[in-house]
């Protein structure tokens, strides 16, 4: 497989300094991002934010929010252990998803399929704004959510950026 040079970029920028003082540990975040040919974006370890007049195709954030902004248009979007926020003006088109965190659509905003929180909740200003299902799926025992534990419980088994961009992949 060969890394996107976007990936790269983002990962270089954001790996920290090393340290004078071996004594502490070092905390490392990787963030990567990367974007496809048919125009779908996805990062992991940081926000993806979709600004006016952009038009993308599907925006993914493993460990970051989804931001639709005023102007902006985008079919899907997914966020897992962060939120999808679609502001007012923004459009999604499909759906908009978060698996262990919120889905917040406000006034003056669309989405045209479903809307789903797992693990988190579901914030519409306006009932019309969102065309398809509303689905919020939360399990609370003495405060902490149990959907939301069992998606972190999953996805902390892995550590490091896993996003595999299909134009890029060596065959």
């Amino acid at each position: 497989m060969r890394a996107s040079p976007l990936a790269v970029l983002v990962l270089a920028l954001s790996t920290p300094a090393l340290a004078e003082d071996d004594a502490k540990p070092q905390k490392w975040k990787v963030v990567c991002a990367t974007q496809s040919k048919d125009g779908s974006r996805a990062v992991q370890g940081t926000d993806l934010v979709i600004e006016a007049g952009e038009q993308v195709k599907d925006g993914v954030a493993v460990e970051g929010d989804v931001i639709v902004r005023k102007g902006a248009r985008v079919e899907d979007v997914v966020a897992i252990r962060g939120r999808v926020i679609v502001e007012p003006g923004g459009r999604v088109t499909g759906s908009a998803v978060s698996l262990g965190g919120e889905v917040r659509v406000h006034k003056g905003a669309a989405v045209d399929g479903d809307a789903i929180a797992l693990g988190g909740r579901l914030k519409v200003d306006q009932d019309e704004a969102v065309k398809g299902d509303k689905v919020s799926l939360s399990f609370e025992i003495g405060g902490r959510d149990i959907v939301r534990g069992f998606i972190e419980g999953v996805l902390d088994e892995e550590t490091g950026c896993h996003i595999v961009d299909e134009d890029t992949q060596d065959v």
